[in-house]
């Protein structure tokens, strides 16, 4: 890849493993409550609260641009049981949170941080490009441990602009003041991510993690890893 100045990549999925972590954080939380809940499977209420998110409430609040609260999607996993109590759900919202927040770190890719450090040793910068409240996705990166290892971080947010909108890449490729081939962009999300970047002209890297598919009719990736500690092959091609 010739004269590549800088690989970026997308966080939730691609540099930490945010469904681990989460699944991780029920599987220590939702004990504590199962004597509130008429059900005595931990396995089965956490099936129940991740089908909430995709229930039509959540889908109210991905068309309004506003993520569902941690509260609210306790609230709901409560109402789904007839069990519907505004003080019992805030309790276990914090309670996630804070267990939530101790074990962020261990979610961490374990070839990221290495990856990124190869990456500005062979003179690339290195950068995420991330949806959500900037100050929110700025204490992510400090809590995971990820902001001294990053030369750029672009916030949807501040842009105006949310994954895969191709103005939010061409606004990335702007501010390297590269054309699209100097740019290689990494993410796990074939619509958010793969999309995105190749209606921008970008090469891509599709990493694929678990059983995932790449769907019909959708741009196909430049490249496809399994492992982070790939892209330093690519980057040098």
């Amino acid at each position: 890849m010739s004269e590549l100045k800088a690989v970026f990549f997308d966080v939730k999925g691609t540099l930490w493993d945010k469904d681990a972590c989460d699944r991780q954080a029920l599987e220590i939380v939702l004990p504590r409550y199962m004597e509130r809940l008429p059900e005595d499977d931990v396995t089965a209420v956490i099936r129940r609260y991740n089908a909430v998110l995709l229930s039509l409430p959540e889908k109210r609040h991905l068309r309004e641009r506003r993520p569902m609260s941690r509260t609210h999607r306790f609230q709901a996993l409560l109402d789904s049981y007839d069990a519907r109590s505004e003080k019992l759900a805030r309790e276990m919202a914090r309670t996630y949170d804070t267990t939530r927040r101790l074990t962020m770190r261990q979610f961490v890719r374990r070839d990221a941080v290495p990856v990124l450090s190869a990456l500005r040793k062979q003179g690339l910068q290195t950068g995420v490009l991330m949806d959500g409240s900037p100050a929110v996705q700025r204490h992510l990166l400090e809590t995971l441990g990820l902001a001294p290892h990053l030369d750029h971080c672009v916030m949807a947010e501040v842009e105006g602009f949310r994954k895969p909108d191709v103005r939010l890449f061409r606004r990335t490729l702007k501010m390297l003041d590269a054309e699209a081939e100097q740019m290689l962009y990494v993410g796990d999300s074939p619509l958010t991510d793969i999309l995105g970047a190749a209606r921008a002209g970008i090469p891509t890297v599709w990493f694929q993690s678990g059983y995932r598919r790449m769907p019909r009719n959708f741009p196909a990736p430049d490249f496809t890893v399994r492992r982070l500690s790939d892209i330093l092959s690519i980057a040098e091609i």
